[in-house]
């Protein structure tokens, strides 16, 4: 299997370990550990930051720089070595893996959308369980059920249905199941690129974000704050045997 998936979706289940943290020292030597984060490219080499801010150095590798971008989100799986003590980087890491994970736009609905595309994009159930910010992406873990078949997942801003009356711009997370049975849970995270929302003179929106159940109501229904200047970046970690699913 290849340790970097380039195709922009996770395409099967990442048979990875995540440990607990060691209470006395922060971390546990030789543990494997799984996160979120982006990948930096040096001018010879790249070194991944996760989203709770720590910069990871590969030491050593499993994974070629020139599979990589610039940018690039991914899911990291890495061994800590070492604490880096010039404050260049924070730890001196092995890099196990690398799994791209889905990026994309917003999607936009307006008067030209045809009936076709909408259905395309699709109204089937889909849970959010998680959302955070980093940089000019909202971050979304979601589940949905399936197994057999690619999945569509978009988030959605739609004109004739754009803000709450709070003045919060909607977005909804839709999923398009290409009719596949719901043979099992599947959960992934999708990053989406909300640069789009800023307007000259401010320095943060509120976004509302929603999706449909299974009983085709609303649910997660939560406004959240995107800050153009101010980045503070969230710590999110991940139990491995959950992560699978196969969505574009």
């Amino acid at each position: 299997m290849k340790q970097l998936l380039k195709n922009g979706f996770i395409i099967a289940l990442i048979s990875l370990f995540l440990m607990s943290c060691n209470d006395d020292d922060g971390y546990s030597l030789g543990k494997y550990w799984i996160t979120t984060g982006t990948v930096n490219l040096t001018d010879d080499y790249f070194y991944v930051t996760t989203d709770s801010g720590d910069d990871l150095w590969p030491s050593a590798s499993n994974v070629s720089s020139k599979n990589l971008e610039d940018g690039m989100r991914v899911f990291v799986n890495y061994t800590i070595l070492g604490d880096v003590t010039d404050g260049s980087y924070d730890y001196y890491v092995k890099i196990n893996s690398l799994t791209e994970i889905l990026t994309k736009p917003i999607f936009n609905f307006t008067e030209e959308t045809t009936e076709e595309v909408k259905d395309s994009i699709g109204n089937d159930a889909v849970s959010i369980t998680d959302t955070w910010f980093t940089d000019d992406y909202l971050n979304v873990q979601f589940e949905y059920g399936g197994g057999s078949r690619v999945h569509y997942i978009n988030l959605v801003k739609d004109t004739e249905d754009l803000e709450t009356e709070d003045g919060a711009i909607i977005l909804e997370l839709k999923h398009n199941k290409n009719d596949d049975p719901y043979n099992y849970l599947q959960w992934s995270v999708a990053s989406f690129d909300i640069s789009e929302l800023q307007v000259p003179g401010q320095t943060s929106v509120d976004v509302f974000v929603r999706a449909l159940d299974k009983a085709g109501e609303y649910q997660y229904n939560k406004v959240l704050t995107y800050e153009y200047l101010v980045k503070t970046p969230v710590s999110k970690s991940f139990k491995t045997e959950d992560i699978s699913g196969l969505v574009k």
